[in-house]
């Protein structure tokens, strides 16, 4: 079943002009947290900043300028509980995962595994929203969604 069209835009609103920027991902380390998205998923570091007792920094997929990744590292006094499947994850409040589109799952899952990536179930397909999906975590348990239209599907 293809994606239904996206509903009228509405240059009206006050808020006409939010659009996507970035998700913040708190981490405790912030050489280790820099190094494994630069190496495990290709992240460019676009900038590094301080803040307080915190290092930050805006990361950017391979090849994405427009999607920013922002790490904000230090000491971290409650961690979120770490949860290894995807349906008991649902059952928690708040927030969830990061989706990031890819041309083909079973490849781009292929190469997170063989990256040694913490991968979470399978991959599956959702109809209603023709998309394939799968899932991975961070080392400090940030869940991601990786995600495929599926053919004659809409974006």
């Amino acid at each position: 079943m293809p994606m239904p069209a996206n509903p009228p835009k509405n240059p009206a609103s006050p808020f006409a002009s939010f659009a996507g920027h970035h998700i913040g991902i708190r981490v405790p380390d912030y050489e280790a947290a820099k190094a494994w998205y630069t190496e495990k998923l290709d992240f460019r570091v676009l900038q590094e900043w301080p803040y307080g007792e915190l290092r930050l920094a805006y990361l950017s997929p391979p090849n994405d300028d427009d999607f920013h990744l922002e790490l904000l590292a230090g000491p971290v006094p409650s961690p979120n509980k770490v949860l290894d499947d995807l349906d008991v994850s649902l059952r928690h409040g708040g927030y969830h995962h990061v989706c990031l589109r890819v041309e083909n799952v079973d490849q781009a899952r292929a190469e997170l595994e063989r990256r040694r990536v913490d991968l979470v179930g399978a991959p599956f397909e959702i109809a209603d929203i023709s998309r394939r999906l799968a899932f991975f975590r961070d080392p400090w348990g940030n869940m991601f969604e990786i995600a495929e239209t599926l053919p004659g599907a809409g974006a």
